[in-house]
């Protein structure tokens, strides 16, 4: 409703300024085309009159409101940039992304909510109105059909009717007579003439009034003017659509007395006739859809112009013709690009401008405020809340990268989820929560939202990168504390001495790593200079180099990454020369990565380095000496996203029995914040060592189903 009620609104505004317009530049045309033939001046105001409906109509389509957010970057623009190219560490050339301008915007009319409401309905109420009339219009002419009879034709009219049709070259064409009518009609292939007609003595006055009627015929009048009308019926409010469609009726009838004269009488005989049937016959008040011999109002100015009988030249008029068209062509291109839009300003609305005004002056708290106060007043407004989203990243007390578990945080994912339950394919929104999701460094779930991105967008570029990064972000961790287990420091090159570690990396992450490989190459084949996709691609070869089996693979391997920080290299300082620092359109480019996370003190199949006293018991084996186990509260906003499944924690249960800490290795990061808290309220039975308690590491999976719930 509120999509009519703007496409309505603009509709109406644009018709005020574009309308007058035409009507302008038909006026110009046709003074110009005054001693031309009036067929090509008929032409111009058709044209004018469908340019009238068409242009406001395009405006429409051209200029559609947008309701997006004011998001211009992402939640990771002001952070470290990509990560080294050369090294596995954060050392190194920083790629990045460029920033993102906002993209123009049509000029907007805001106006009152009560106002427009009022405009609306009142332009409703009169398209009704014209309809009604349309329907008693069409009422008369299907009556003025029925009544009229056939009769016999006297001798003389018979023959004006012969000569008539041949002249005109029309066959089928029904002749009917009626009492009701005093002056002789056109419906559709049917000539009605009134009765009064039929002992009518003058050849002359009998062929003006069945030429004219057949010059319509011929013409295809009837139909055009059905036609016109229709046209002429969402813009009958307009009084210059009023005078563009006078322009069309005079025309038309001038049209259908120089197709008279030229082929049936001479000029001053048929003004003579048009004179004698004027003084003895009434036009009717508004007949209908009819076409008669007296339509247009304009019986002065038809007998001016036969008398005076202006000589034109063809070659001009048929010039003049193509230029008037010419010019309306070029006043509607003109128009439509600088049409406005128009829209009800509702209390929403002022709060957003508002919270705008703050949001360009820095103030991200009171644009959060103001943003928070208009998502209240309308839960439905998809700006207001990614707006919102957008200025909690921004103010004070923003969620840092190493608080995933932050209300700041869920705050914004629940935005985000509410804008997609709203509109699934809100691209802004999904862009959001991948964002998010790659800043606080819950890469599992950065990965899943670029795949549907991918899904949504298989030619976005950034998508592909995306999964690529959170790949590389998965893996990292863990080849880093393989490394530091064989006892390799960051300069050290090779693979990684012990075969055990390298096999249970390559178990664990060699899937991502390809899979990674495999993503960037589609990035690069849809943008051959994506810089950071390079830079990523040399990441992701270097630990599958250090990981492989063979000294040669690893030298191949390197030379590729090699050979991918020369590349990437390279098309940063072409984006540099080119000065390619601003894209304007969509898709958006790839947000620049934190900078990679330090290596953890161990990891799951991985050697570890254990606290003093303490040793490593399988998960199995502690479940069963779970004394009390506390279940999870499910996260409501896991739930609204229908996210489940099993998360995996490394918990250190103290000598006692009790936990003593448990963190997060994998599973759904939206539900680890809720698994840990599970957990370290669980009670263990004393692990005894040579009969004394001690301290344990292990693992544990903490199941979620939505289902259960």
């Amino acid at each position: 409703m509120e999509t009519i009620s703007r496409s309505l609104l603009t509709f109406l505004v644009n018709s005020l300024w574009q309308i007058p317009l035409v009507a302008a530049v038909a006026v110009m045309a046709c003074r110009f085309m005054r001693r031309g033939p009036a067929g090509h001046r008929h032409a111009v105001w058709v044209a004018a009159l469908t340019a009238a409906l068409l242009l406001p109509v395009v405006s429409v389509r051209m200029h559609p409101f947008t309701s997006a957010a004011r998001l211009v970057s992402g939640p990771l623009d002001k952070f470290a940039p990509a990560p080294g190219l050369v090294g596995g560490g954060p050392a190194g050339l920083g790629l990045k992304s460029a920033p993102v301008a906002r993209p123009p915007t049509a000029r907007t009319i805001s106006l009152a909510e009560s106002t427009a409401a009022v405009l609306l309905g009142a332009y409703l109420l009169f398209i009704l109105y014209r309809l009604a009339r349309l329907a008693l219009a069409i009422r008369r002419t299907v009556q003025i059909r029925r009544i009229a009879h056939a009769a016999e034709a006297p001798e003389l009219l018979a023959e004006v009717w012969r000569r008539c049709s041949e002249s005109f070259r029309l066959t089928g064409v029904e002749l009917l007579f009626s009492p009701r009518i005093t002056g002789p009609v056109t419906a559709g292939r049917t000539v009605i003439l009134p009765e009064s007609l039929l002992a009518e003595t003058s050849a002359d006055v009998l062929t003006t009034a069945i030429g004219h009627e057949m010059a319509h015929i011929a013409r295809h009048d009837f139909a055009g003017n059905v036609l016109l009308e229709m046209l002429y019926l969402p813009v009958s409010f307009q009084p210059a659509a009023w005078l563009i469609r006078q322009g069309v009726e005079r025309t038309r009838e001038i049209a259908c007395d120089e197709l008279v004269t030229d082929r049936l009488l001479d000029a001053g005989v048929y003004a003579r006739s048009i004179l004698s049937l004027a003084a003895a016959m009434t036009p009717l008040p508004r007949p209908g859809y009819t076409l008669g011999v007296f339509d247009g109002d304009i019986l002065e100015e038809r007998i001016r112009r036969l008398v005076e009988r202006p000589a034109a030249n063809r070659q001009r008029a048929r010039l003049l013709l193509v230029t008037g068209l010419s010019a309306l062509g070029i006043c509607a291109v003109l128009a439509s690009t600088v049409a406005v839009n128009a829209r009800a300003q509702s209390g929403a609305e002022i709060l957003l401008k508002q919270g705008e005004a703050a949001y360009d002056r820095g103030d991200y708290a009171a644009a959060a405020a103001q943003f928070e106060a208009a998502a209240r007043v309308e839960p439905a407004n998809l700006k207001a809340k990614l707006s919102l989203a957008d200025a909690l990243l921004k103010a004070p007390g923003a969620p840092l990268p190493s608080n995933a578990d932050s209300p700041q945080v869920a705050r914004i994912l629940q935005l985000y989820v509410d804008v997609l339950a709203l509109d699934p394919r809100n691209k802004q929104a999904n862009q959001g929560m991948l964002d998010l999701y790659l800043y606080t460094k819950q890469y599992a779930k950065a990965h899943d939202w670029a795949l549907q991105a991918i899904g949504a967008d298989a030619s976005d570029a950034s998508a592909y990168y995306a999964v690529a990064f959170a790949d590389w972000s998965m893996a990292y961790p863990d080849y880093t504390a393989a490394r530091q287990a064989a006892g390799m420091n960051l300069e050290f090159r090779g693979i990684i001495p012990d075969a055990g570690l390298r096999l249970q990396v390559r178990i664990q992450h060699m899937a991502q790593l390809e899979e990674g490989v495999n993503m960037l190459r589609t990035a690069l084949d849809l943008d051959p200079e994506y810089s950071d996709a390079m830079a990523y691609m040399n990441l992701l070869l270097r630990i599958e180099a250090g990981v492989g089996d063979s000294t040669a693979q690893y030298d191949d391997l390197m030379s590729q990454a090699d050979s991918w920080v020369t590349k990437a290299m390279a098309a940063k300082q072409k984006q540099l020369q080119n000065q390619v620092l601003v894209l304007t359109a969509p898709p958006r480019p790839p947000l620049p990565p934190p900078p990679p996370p330090r290596p953890p003190s161990g990891g799951e199949g991985l050697a570890v380095t254990l606290p003093a006293g303490s040793i490593l018991v399988e998960g199995a084996a502690m479940r069963n000496k779970l004394v009390k186990e506390t279940p999870p509260a499910y996260p409501e906003l896991a739930r609204k996203a229908g996210i489940s499944g099993a998360v995996r924690l490394r918990v250190v249960v103290a000598k006692n029995g009790s936990v003593e800490d448990a963190t997060f290795i994998s599973g759904p990061a939206l539900l680890a914040t809720a698994a840990i808290q599970a957990v370290r309220q669980w009670v263990y039975q004393p692990t005894l060592v040579a009969g004394d308690p001690v301290e344990v590491v292990t693992t544990m999976d903490v199941n979620f189903s939505a289902e259960r719930e």
